[in-house]
């Protein structure tokens, strides 16, 4: 008991330490917005810890086998504590089902020591390449981080390529549990990943924040 308190304490700091001293509190996430008033630049993604199963039906409905699957993750814009987050927490999520990963990033140190882990614990060569070069990006399935870019479609390589904005566009959730996850500019709709209590009890931020919150620690816990 006493090793979880102590551990518990140790995140809260490391939190504490991470955010914008002129910031008291956490950004409220930005849920089920209308969308003349969603803003990429504020949004929270509430189905982050969902992602790797909502990833898993997107490529049943595009016929791609998760074997088979070259993933590009174009990494976020600026140095954002909560993006950058959501991208360590997918990739995690992921980790030993990738058999081809290539982060487009400017800040190719943020992701030594995962690459270092990849090639170690899984045998994988992470392969990296700048922003400037996307044009040049072999991949199947792009998950793209960036909020203020235009849509990777535009300008990527690969066109038919299965392009997953993170926070460029709303993933709404009806009340039924089905979400609604953009994929390029259509939607589909992925069913039975929510859990029933999604829709019994408190609100939607709130239990956004519960299950990000547990999920995160539980990362915390496992790196010791």
């Amino acid at each position: 008991m006493f090793q979880i308190f102590n551990k518990w304490k140790i995140y809260l700091q490391k939190r504490k330490s991470r955010k914008d001293p002129a910031t008291q509190e956490d950004p409220q996430p930005v849920l089920l917005q209308k969308k003349d008033s969603f803003s990429p630049l504020t949004y929270r993604n509430p189905l982050i810890i969902y992602m790797h199963v909502i990833l898993e039906h997107v490529l049943a409905c595009k016929n791609l086998a998760c074997r088979n699957m070259e993933l590009v993750v174009i990494d976020a814009e600026d140095i954002q504590d909560e993006d950058d987050n959501d991208i360590q927490l997918i990739l995690d999520a992921l980790e030993r089902r990738l058999n081809y990963l290539l982060l487009v990033t400017d800040r190719p140190d943020s992701y030594q020591r995962f690459m270092d882990e990849m090639y170690e614990e899984n045998g994988l060569i992470v392969q990296q390449i700048p922003k400037s070069a996307l044009r040049q990006a072999r991949g199947n399935v792009i998950l793209d981080f960036e909020r203020n870019s235009g849509y990777a479609p535009d300008h990527a390589a690969s066109p038919e390529a299965i392009y997953m904005p993170i926070y460029k566009r709303p993933w709404e959730i009806r009340e039924n549990l089905d979400i609604l996850v953009p994929v390029g500019y259509n939607t589909l709709v992925v069913e039975g990943i929510l859990p029933p209590e999604w829709n019994a009890g408190g609100s939607i931020n709130e239990r956004f924040i519960k299950d990000r919150m547990t999920d995160r620690l539980d990362r915390e816990f496992r790196k010791g």
